[in-house]
């Protein structure tokens, strides 16, 4: 009997903790708003990709950076990403969430890692980092077109 009781207790335990773990998918909304972000970097839509990011966001230096970060991603539709992962936490600074993709082109593989910050009720983009790898064989992206200044 009273090993029934410890097997029973165990078990609602282990039941507990299983309610508390974090889904493994991720937020498919964060997933969908940061393809979206990298469909208006390819696409060109600088408006709408600077209406994405946060309050703390500069447009005029965001602006400025795009030409360059834009080099690393080829034109066009972009293939379906991969998701690497993702985290979120919260603090006294904030919600934030984080999420890594990856698009394979036949010439590369390119990576972005988009920070999400909750501002209100809305989750807008705190930062938005782009690196390429280029597939072994591969001629090497033209460099991004000097900015004005």
């Amino acid at each position: 009997m009273r090993q029934r009781r410890l097997v029973l207790g165990l078990l609602a335990v282990c039941g507990l903790a299983a309610c508390s773990i974090p889904s493994m998918e991720g937020d498919p909304q964060r997933a969908a708003d940061a393809q979206a972000l990298y469909a208006d970097l390819t696409a060109g839509r600088d408006d709408a990709l600077i209406a994405r990011m946060s309050s703390g966001s500069d447009p005029a230096t965001v602006r400025a950076q795009l030409p360059m970060i834009r080099s690393f991603a080829p034109a066009g539709p972009a293939p379906e990403p991969k998701p690497l992962g993702w985290s979120s936490n919260t603090g006294t600074s904030g919600q934030r969430y984080l999420l890594a993709q990856e698009y394979e082109y036949p010439d590369r593989f390119v990576r972005t890692d988009t920070g999400f910050l909750k501002e209100g009720a809305e989750w807008k983009v705190e930062s938005f980092n782009v690196n390429a790898r280029m597939k072994p064989g591969a001629a090497a992206p033209a460099p991004a077109p000097a900015a004005p200044g």
